[in-house]
Formats: structure tokens, C-alpha cells, sequence
């Protein structure tokens, strides 16, 4: 009974050793006194720590923890615990040598004394420093995913869970209006009773995982887009148990993508497209481009960009830096020239694109373009004819140059003769107002003239009788004489009675010889007269005669007074119709001059307008 008792005992103990050998080769064991002083230590707590036994025996426990822990009331609440026998596990976060940081899974156990006294504490722990560090990276990537995606668990028939800020701000909801409910609130009511959902459901609940693009319905029923993982979580067993969806809205690339291949199918629609490696090999093209160049796809497809271009061009340094340039990004457009099928011309307004993969590297070249062969064409044309234009403008403004010159000239002769004939004009009014004055004065002459002749006739006819006066006279000399000779013939023949008579007749002697003196003196008298009456008569028929003269003359000046007198009306006349002609012509020349003027500043704006056009030709020829 005693032996199987020993052997009990013995089998206890060897059990409890072998246990005890068990944990030390799978745990790090380190046992302190109750002031945490270190006893000792095993080698998986001496290797997890990185010191050696001599480096840590006697020392405290505290160099195994932060200064500031070791200095708090904590700790120091800690070792009056375990002193007081209360036993302690949990995960402790401890410095190893050098300060490296160690995580331990750990068991605090005051060991007593046969009286149930504690008297050293022994510590039990794992090195869980690569969990913690995987927990954290763990911790760190769920906190990252919570922060950056939407996230969502469910119960396997669907019913949510929880869902994070991230997703219910996507969907417009707060917690306690989804908590509890079905995942299918968030899809439309076609699909909801649909069997391809019902399936998605199954499918997660045998634990298989769903991923993809998802159209959901927010609370304003407004669409939503989500890039999402549905993930079935499996418990210890392996079974599913609930199902965490990680989500990212994509509702707006979405819109991008939907924007995006809105406009690339516009672009197929109205352009030509195609597509090339970095070598310029083809690798697609759509039915414009290949309608446009007369070919179809397959007799394209793999075949290099050359095929498109001339031969010269293709041959040159020029066509290779061109594909070397699209290989290096670089953009490549503008107005090219290329061949289709049987050699026809075709210009393009094109853009060569380099497109990169997901790693920014070079991955294809796309080409957008536009057919504008009748464009180029038109233009062509239109250079030719606008070429022609401008050759026509130039000559017009050759042209307008000369006509502007010769205006010049004409304004300038014309100002000339303005000056002129305003100068004519005025000589013409004084000439005018000159013979106004000379014909009133020839008026007054001829009244002066005919005056003068009614003065010669008068004296004429006065010389006329004198002379007829003077005849008379003659006459009465001829009496006188007559009587003289009578007289003294008397007297001759009184002086012979005186004589015959005597002393008587001696006094009538002396009379008789006085009427004979006085007879002598008649006669020398007479005789005197008669030559003064001849001399008067001689003098009155030479003033007849000058008389007749100055008449004739008179008569004429009287002609000529009259004639002048007209002809000085008539020049007077047509000084006044010279005058207001010239004062006409006058006003016509500034008229020519204003209209000159206008012609000039008419000429400018053609000029000007001709320049314009010149210049017009010059923008669209350059277009």
C-alpha cells in the first residue's frame, strides 16, 4: 500500500516535472522575488529579451519596461497585487535589450509557501511580438479600410449589422435606419425579387466571395456605384458566420467612365481612330478611318503606318523621328498628307496620342482623326484664287496709286485754275465795270459829238451867210465904188465948173475938191474893203470849207462814236456773259476741285480697302 502510495507520488512528480520541462521549452519563464528583484530566467525569455542570465540577475524588473510606466502609480499598484498573491495575465508590451520592443502573452503566478504566503512571483509567456506586429499591420489596414472604403457587415440571410461612416454618408443613411435591416433596401425592386439575387445570397452563405461593380440605390433613390468585396467570415469551424463588405463609391468614375466612353463613341462616331504599337504596327481601326483610307480591316490589321505615307517620306530621318518622338510621350499633330488605297491623296487633321499602362509606361498610340481633304482642297483653291485676288488687288492698287497721283496732279491744276478763272472772273467784272464807265462815257461823247455836229452845221450855215453877207457886202462896195466913181466924177466935174466959174466958183473948188479927197478916201476906203471882204470872203470859204471838213469828220467821229458806242455795249455785253460764265466757271472748278478732293479721299478708302483686301487674301491663303 506504502510502495503504491511512494509510486503515486513518484508518477506525480515526474508528470509535474515533465510539465514543467514541457513549458519551459515552449514558453519564457522568468521568476523575481516580491520586490521584482530576478531570481532567474529560462533561455526562451533570456533569447525573446535579447540579454543574457548574468546581465539580468538581481537587477529589477523594471529595466524590462518604459521609464515612465516604471515610474507610475500603476506599476507600483501592479507589484503590491502580485505581493499580495493576486495573480495577473494579459498582453504587456516590454523593452528588450538595446530598447527593442517585445510583446508578450503573459501570466503573472505568485508562488506560495506551506503556509499560503507568497514568496517569489514566476512569470509564463509567449513571445507574441510578430502577432502583435501582424495584429497591428492587421489593426492598421482595417482602420485604413475603414477610413478609405465603405464597410458593411451582414448576417448571412442579409441583414445588416453595422456599417461604418464611410458607407452609410455614400448611401445617406445613419446606422439606426439600416441596423437590422435587408441588404436588399439598397437595390431596386426588379432585382430584389429576381433569382440572380437570391443566388448572390446562397452563393455567400456556402462562403464564396463576390466581387465587382454594383449599381445600389441610395435613401433618395438616387443611383450609386460601388466597387465592392463581399467576404464571407468563417468562424473557428470554418463555417461562415457573417459577411463583410468592403466598399468603394465609384459613383463618380463611374459618371467619368460613362462621360469618357460617351465621348470615345462620339469620337468613333465622328472621327477616325486608330490604333498602333510604339513601332507604329497596326493593331485596330474604326469604319471611318478604314472608309476614309478605301480599306478594311483585315487588310490592315498588322501591318506598319507606313503603308499610309509616300515613299520618300516613309524613307526619311524626318518619318523615324516622328515615331521616335510618340515612344518618348511625346504629342504629335497637325495637317498631314496620306495615301489610301490606290495611291489616292487624303489629308487629315490628326492627333497622335501615347497612351501608358497602370505603371505610366508607354503601352499604344492612338490616333484621332478628321477627313478634311475637301477642306485642303477648298483651301488650296482658295490660296490659288486669292493668290490671283491678291495679284489683281496689288495691280488695283497700283492702279489707285497712279489714279491718286494723277488726282493729285488734277487737284492741284485745278486749284490752279480756279485761282485762275477767279482771277479772269474778277478781271472780267472790272473790265466790266470799265466799259459800264467807258460807255457811259462814249454815251456822253456821242451826245458831245452830236452836239458838235448840230454846232457845225449852225456854224456852216452862219459861215454860209456870212458869206452870202459877205457877197452882199461886195455889192455894196461895188455901190460904193459906184458912188465913189461917181462922186469923184462929180467932184472932177464941180472942180472944172469951179474952175470955169472963177473966184466964184473957187469955194465950191475946195468942196469940190474935198468930196473929191473924200471920194478918194471912199475909194481907198471901199477899195479897202473890198479887200478885206475878199480876205473875209476868202477866209469864210476856207472856213466853209473846213467847216465841211471838220462836218465830214464830225460825221464820221459820229459814226465812229456810234459804232463804238454799240460795239462797247455788245463787249460790255459780253464782258457781263464772260463774267458770269467765268463767275459759272468759277463755281463748276471748285465743284471739280471739291469733287477732286472726294475723288482723292474715294481713291484713299480704295486704296485702303484694296490694301485690306490684299492683306484679307494674305489671312486666308495663311488659313
Amino acid at each position: 500500500m506504502f510502495d503504491k502510495f511512494l509510486r503515486n507520488i513518484s508518477g506525480t512528480v515526474r508528470d509535474q516535472e515533465a510539465m514543467l520541462q514541457a513549458v519551459h521549452a515552449s514558453q519564457a519563464v522568468i521568476e523575481f522575488d516580491l520586490d521584482g528583484t530576478i531570481r532567474t530566467a529560462n533561455d526562451n525569455f533570456l533569447k525573446a529579451m535579447g540579454y543574457g542570465l548574468a546581465e539580468v540577475r538581481g537587477r529589477p524588473h523594471s529595466i524590462f519596461v518604459e521609464p515612465e510606466y516604471k515610474t507610475s502609480s500603476e506599476y507600483a499598484a501592479f507589484w503590491k497585487a502580485l505581493r499580495r498573491g493576486e495573480f495577473h495575465s494579459g498582453e504587456y508590451r516590454r523593452l528588450g535589450k538595446g530598447g527593442r520592443e517585445v510583446w508578450i502573452q503573459a501570466t503573472y503566478t505568485p508562488i506560495l509557501d506551506a503556509g499560503g504566503k507568497p514568496f517569489k512571483i514566476v512569470k509564463f509567456a509567449v513571445d507574441i511580438t510578430a502577432q502583435k506586429q501582424r495584429d497591428a499591420d492587421y489593426q492598421g489596414q482595417i482602420e485604413a479600410i475603414h477610413k478609405s472604403q465603405a464597410v458593411i457587415e451582414f448576417d448571412l440571410d442579409g441583414t445588416i449589422r453595422t456599417a461604418n461612416d464611410n458607407f452609410l454618408k455614400a448611401m445617406g443613411y445613419t446606422l439606426t435606419e439600416v441596423q437590422g435591416r435587408p441588404h436588399s433596401i439598397f437595390v431596386e425592386p426588379e432585382y430584389k425579387t429576381s433569382s440572380e439575387y437570391a443566388r448572390f445570397w446562397e452563393a455567400l452563405g456556402r462562403g464564396e466571395h463576390q466581387a465587382g461593380e454594383y449599381r445600389r440605390v441610395a435613401k433618395d433613390g438616387s443611383e450609386v456605384w460601388i466597387q465592392a468585396t463581399y467576404t464571407p467570415i468563417l468562424d473557428a469551424g470554418g463555417k461562415p458566420f457573417k459577411v463583410v463588405k468592403f466598399a468603394v463609391d465609384i459613383t463618380a468614375q463611374k459618371q467619368r467612365d460613362a462621360d469618357y466612353r460617351g465621348q470615345i463613341e462620339a469620337i468613333h462616331k465622328a472621327q477616325a481612330v486608330i490604333e498602333f504599337d510604339l513601332d507604329g504596327t497596326i493593331r485596330t481601326a474604326n469604319a471611318n478611318f478604314l472608309q476614309a483610307m478605301g480599306y478594311t480591316l483585315g487588310e490592315v490589321q498588322g501591318r506598319h503606318h507606313s503603308i499610309f505615307v509616300e515613299p520618300e517620306y516613309k524613307a526619311s530621318s524626318e518619318y523615324a523621328a516622328f515615331w521616335e518622338a510618340l515612344r518618348r510621350g511625346e504629342h504629335q499633330g497637325g495637317e498631314c498628307k496620306r495615301i489610301a488605297k490606290g495611291g489616292r491623296a487624303v489629308w487629315i487633321q490628326a492627333t497622335y496620342n501615347l497612351i501608358l499602362d497602370p505603371s505610366g509606361r508607354p503601352l499604344k498610340v492612338v490616333k484621332f482623326a478628321s477627313d478634311v481633304t475637301e477642306r485642303v482642297t477648298a483651301r488650296m483653291e482658295r490660296e490659288r484664287i486669292g493668290g490671283e485676288v491678291a495679284d489683281s488687288l496689288n495691280k488695283i492698287l497700283s492702279s489707285v496709286t497712279t489714279v491718286t497721283d494723277k488726282s493729285a496732279s488734277a487737284t492741284s491744276a485745278s486749284s490752279q485754275t480756279e485761282a485762275t478763272v477767279q482771277a479772269v472772273a474778277s478781271a472780267a467784272e472790272q473790265s466790266d465795270a470799265s466799259l459800264r464807265e467807258i460807255s457811259e462815257s462814249m454815251i456822253v461823247s456821242q451826245k458831245a459829238v452830236a452836239e458838235m455836229m448840230t454846232q457845225t452845221e449852225a456854224a456852216d450855215q452862219s459861215t454860209q451867210a456870212l458869206n452870202s453877207a459877205a457877197e452882199a457886202m461886195n455889192t455894196i462896195v461895188e455901190l460904193i465904188q459906184d458912188i465913189a466913181g461917181q462922186i469923184n466924177l462929180l467932184a472932177l466935174n464941180a472942180t472944172i465948173e469951179s474952175a470955169r466959174a472963177g473966184e466964184a466958183g473957187k469955194g465950191f473948188a475946195v468942196v469940190a475938191n474935198e468930196v473929191k479927197n473924200l471920194a478918194s478916201e471912199v475909194a481907198k476906203a471901199t477899195d479897202q474893203i473890198a479887200g478885206e471882204i475878199s480876205g473875209m470872203q476868202s477866209i469864210a470859204g476856207d472856213v466853209v470849207d473846213k467847216l465841211q471838213t471838220i462836218n465830214t469828220a464830225v460825221g464820221q467821229v459820229q459814226s465812229s462814236v456810234t459804232s463804238v458806242a454799240g460795239s462797247i455795249d455788245e463787249q460790255s455785253a459780253a464782258t457781263k456773259e464772260i463774267s458770269s460764265n467765268m463767275q459759272t466757271a468759277a463755281i463748276a472748278v471748285s465743284e471739280i476741285n471739291q469733287g477732286l478732293s472726294d475723288i482723292s479721299a474715294s481713291v484713299g478708302t480704295v486704296n485702303d480697302y484694296a490694301a485690306g483686301g490684299v492683306e484679307l487674301c494674305r489671312v486666308l491663303q495663311s488659313v
